[in-house]
């Protein structure tokens, strides 16, 4: 009889669902033993801690001799930004996205590029495209791009602010982006800006049956510019993210 292992899987709390998805997905034999908020403990088969390096939506796994592995550390993020997406919340955004080999992705907030790299490299999608106001930010997310290897052909990334974007209409299948708060950096009045810029470019550049996948902290902000007349809003989850209750919001045209 082979000797069973218990495991502990650290998460962001309100990311569960997308946590224990990922875990029976990739190991379907395991065996969950206890779950609460921000952790749980399952069984395996499997006797080497390492195997479970290829789980991106917690944060950390320990086993019961001490020995404790960083999941949400990759690689290739060698550069960050003020206010960057945790790596574990960009994969689980890409995760309730629902992509394949044809989707086409826009982040026009990516900042080091956190979330359009998870999506090419653990999502295989056809292409990502990235924009950023920041300069510093655009240079940062140029250098993660070239620290995952990804083929220059699979992304496109360039300086612009929101309400200066000018890409083919109808050409995207998925926006995902992590949005300014307000909070750590710019205003509530800024964001009014933004987000309203983002909402008009939206309409023009996103599929028909295509969707946005928001995170921000300005939920009401998101609602009132989100009109029901045009727009199908959800909140999908609430995180505890460092002190901040920021909310991840499917978006979806009206038909």
């Amino acid at each position: 009889m082979n000797k069973i292992s218990t495991y502990t899987l650290d998460f962001l709390h309100g990311t569960q669902p997308f946590v224990i998805k990922e875990l029976l997905e990739k190991y379907p034999d395991i065996n969950i033993e206890t779950k609460n908020n921000h952790s749980l403990t399952f069984t395996s088969e499997e006797s080497d801690i390492e195997t479970f390096r290829d789980l991106y939506s917690p944060s950390h796994i320990k086993d019961t001799n001490g020995k404790e592995l960083s999941l949400s550390k990759r690689t290739w993020r060698k550069e960050y930004v003020p206010a960057g997406t945790d790596p574990s919340l960009a994969y689980i955004m890409c995760q309730i996205a629902g992509m394949d080999g044809n989707t086409i992705l826009y982040d026009p907030f990516c900042g080091a590029g956190t979330i359009p790299i998870s999506a090419l490299l653990y999502f295989n999608i056809k292409k990502v495209i990235c924009s950023d106001i920041g300069g510093t930010a655009i240079e940062k997310c140029k250098k993660n791009f070239e620290s995952s290897k990804i083929s220059q052909d699979k992304y496109l990334i360039f300086r612009s602010s929101i309400k200066d974007i000018k890409l083919n209409k109808q050409n995207i299948d998925r926006i995902i982006t992590n949005l300014p708060f307000g909070i750590r950096v710019g205003t509530h009045e800024d964001n009014v800006k933004i987000y309203k810029a983002l909402e008009e470019k939206t309409r023009s550049l996103l599929r028909t049956k295509g969707e946005l996948i928001l995170l921000t902290q300005e939920k009401k902000l998101i609602r009132d510019t989100f009109k029901k007349d045009f727009w199908i809003v959800e909140s999908i989850a609430r995180i505890n993210e460092g002190g901040l209750l920021p909310e991840i919001f499917r978006i979806r045209k009206k038909h």
